[in-house]
């Protein structure tokens, strides 16, 4: 799996982790700011990944983008 999370808004950005061919993985990201912060995920491999997100907090909106 690779993936990247980063953010940005209010003239900031930042990103959080990036990784390229994670077998396996998990942790937790807390906002370092307010605006847009994202994950992007992409499977290179030939097996299914689950990928579980658990979220709190405040959202205007929350986007799955195919």
């Amino acid at each position: 799996m690779n993936f990247d999370t980063h953010g940005d808004g209010g003239g900031q950005s930042i990103s959080y982790e990036k990784g390229r061919a994670v077998p396996a993985s998990n942790g937790v990201i807390e906002a370092a700011f307010s605006g847009n912060h994202g994950w992007f995920w992409r499977n290179r491999g030939d097996a299914d990944v689950t990928v579980i997100v658990r979220t709190r907090g405040q959202y205007m909106e929350m986007k799955r983008v195919l």
